[in-house]
């Protein structure tokens, strides 16, 4: 289940291994900001294109809550200390998880995706925490 969303989590692992081996001209915290944004944008493109299809059945307004924890990722972009910008985006790669597993419990989300989304993001997040508390 992992290979499938491996793409998605080689960006913040490729950050983690450039910070603790200190790569050369790289600036890791700031590039993987502005990954983060981007990714959590698309995680939270698929709860608001489920309610296209699923209004009557989902358990609140996707899209406002999609778009909101997509705004707030890239607000964090302007927060001046790349850490505290890094938590911001652990919190809405949570969030998306949270809006996944009503659509899980709802069933209107397959328990494939679910799985692959939860081992997912316990990497993402892992992978911010690390990039935090370096």
């Amino acid at each position: 289940i992992i290979g499938r969303g491996a793409t998605d989590m080689k960006g913040f692992i490729a950050s983690v291994l450039a910070v603790y081996f200190r790569a050369n001209g790289i600036d890791a915290l700031q590039w993987v900001r502005l990954y983060g944004a981007v990714i959590v944008s698309f995680w939270g493109g698929i709860p608001w294109c489920i309610y296209l299809f699923f209004a009557e059945k989902s358990p609140r307004n996707l899209f406002v809550t999609s778009n909101a924890v997509a705004l707030l990722a890239w607000a964090s972009l302007m927060f001046p200390q790349a850490k505290l910008a890094l938590a911001l985006q652990s919190l809405c790669f949570l969030y998306i998880l949270v809006l996944d597993y009503r659509l899980k419990t709802a069933q209107i989300l397959p328990l494939w995706f679910y799985a692959l989304r939860n081992n997912a993001t316990a990497i993402v997040v892992i992978c911010l925490m690390m990039l935090e508390l370096s």
